[in-house]
């Protein structure tokens, strides 16, 4: 439910029935004040455009685009690469095989998926699974840092080739990035591995993405004071 739409039919309604003032109490004045409120009512709005998005022509090859999944409240966030046929089917990230990889992966750091807010990093699929262009990229960019701005998360895992591009100038390689921590945000800290796709088609990058794990789990105990 969008919170401020509600809010004007009331208006609307006060209005006609010519009641010209409205009696309130502080408390309530401090609950629409309040950045809780902002934050829910702007993640509604956001979550529409991002489901009604026609920016780029990814709109047109799409079943859905894709908000995400999760739990909001969570200071842990996941940023995948792009909607696969199976998740644009499905209409949410990480799904089948994929899902059950990226479980197994999280179980290792003693995390669960349910604790993060999933999305991607560019909310449609793409034509024959190809990795976005660079307009599709843009054209989600304020998509996806709208969403960290709203949720505020502490920690993020970025899974895959595409995250590096909203975050990182001058298109590092990814080998000289995956495992490092960067900060998006004084308070915002960020680390790029491989995507579990990628991992079901090159078992060679697993050991690397288990040591880029642990440095997650480090990092997680350390911001969180978890043992």
């Amino acid at each position: 439910m969008n919170l401020l739409e509600e809010i004007k039919k009331y208006l609307i309604y006060f209005n006609e029935i010519g009641l010209e003032v409205i009696p309130t109490t502080n408390n309530l004045i401090k609950f629409l004040q309040s950045e809780n409120f902002l934050s829910e009512n702007g993640l509604d709005n956001l979550k529409n455009s991002i489901l009604t998005c026609e920016k780029c022509p990814l709109h047109r090859v799409r079943k859905q685009a894709i908000w995400g999944e999760g739990n909001i409240n969570s200071q842990l966030m996941i940023i995948s690469e792009y909607p696969n046929k199976d998740e644009d089917f499905y209409g949410r990230p990480f799904v089948g095989q994929i899902e059950d990889l990226l479980k197994r992966m999280l179980q290792a750091i003693k995390l669960k998926k349910e604790d993060f807010f999933i999305t991607h990093a560019v909310k449609c699929k793409t034509p024959g699974g190809r990795p976005p262009e660079k307009e599709e990229i843009e054209a989600c960019k304020p998509y996806l840092l709208k969403q960290i701005k709203y949720i505020k998360p502490k920690l993020i895992l970025a899974l895959g080739f595409t995250p590096p591009k909203i975050f990182l100038e001058n298109n590092p390689t990814f080998s000289s990035i995956r495992g490092k921590v960067f900060k998006i945000k004084r308070n915002i800290s960020i680390i790029f591995t491989y995507h579990p796709n990628y991992i079901l088609k090159n078992p060679a990058v697993k050991r690397m993405v288990w040591e880029d794990l642990q440095k997650f789990r480090k990092l997680y105990e350390e911001l969180f004071k978890t043992s």
